[in-house]
């Protein structure tokens, strides 16, 4: 997300909401599932 928004950064509150809510919307439900299978191992790292 932050090299996205890095690459083309907003310049009021509503662009910054509408490229966020962007980003978000392209997280597919297998990805986010892969995040949450990695949690053990990321709580572990800490």
């Amino acid at each position: 997300m932050k090299k996205v928004l890095r690459q083309h950064p907003a310049r009021t509150i509503t662009e910054m909401r509408q490229k966020l809510q962007g980003i978000w919307d392209c997280f597919t439900p297998n990805f986010c599932q892969n995040l949450v299978n990695t949690m053990p191992q990321r709580i572990l790292a800490v």
